[in-house]
């Protein structure tokens, strides 16, 4: 599997997002391993989609989120009681955050960051991670992105689902 960066080149915004989920798709049918399966789905987020500085997954692990597979700069290993990642485990709901600066508890693990979309991962209806997208932009993700990543999530919890 290639990355083909060139074709992508000249593609809208909306289109980017739906070759995205298609490649995203099908990243997710080749792998069973989740961990595996959210590393290359790092990968293709952040490469594919445009104006972001962070693609990656915080897993759950007891009464924390830890770091899981991810692209960008090095980031904040642990969240337990704040940030918009605790905010969209703990309410089992996604997040979508204008301007992060506006948002109370918003943790910083890079200062470039200005927004932020969060969508909790469920397993049997338990959510294990979440997917976490930071962007310079304020105000970048808007009803398409949280659609199209929706769309993603949906998949990629009723593959580790079967």
């Amino acid at each position: 599997m290639t990355l083909e960066i060139k074709g992508i080149k000249n593609l809208n915004n909306e289109e980017r997002l739906e070759y995205m989920v298609d490649f995203g798709k099908a990243t997710i049918k080749t792998e069973k391993d989740a961990i595996a399966m959210m590393a290359n789905l790092s990968s293709v987020i952040f490469n594919v989609v445009e104006d972001l500085n962070w693609a990656g997954f915080y897993l759950v692990r007891g009464d924390e989120l830890v770091l899981g597979p991810f692209q960008g700069l090095p980031a904040c290993t642990r969240l337990k009681d704040q940030g918009v990642c605790v905010a969209a485990w703990k309410n089992q709901k996604i997040m979508r955050i204008e301007n992060v600066h506006e948002f109370k508890g918003h943790v910083a693990c890079d200062s470039a960051s200005n927004s932020e979309l969060v969508l909790p991962i469920k397993i049997n209806c338990e959510v294990i991670a979440v997917l976490d997208l930071d962007s310079p932009k304020v105000g970048r993700f808007t009803n398409l992105e949280e659609e199209k990543f929706s769309e993603l999530v949906g998949f990629m919890e009723k593959e580790l689902n079967k």
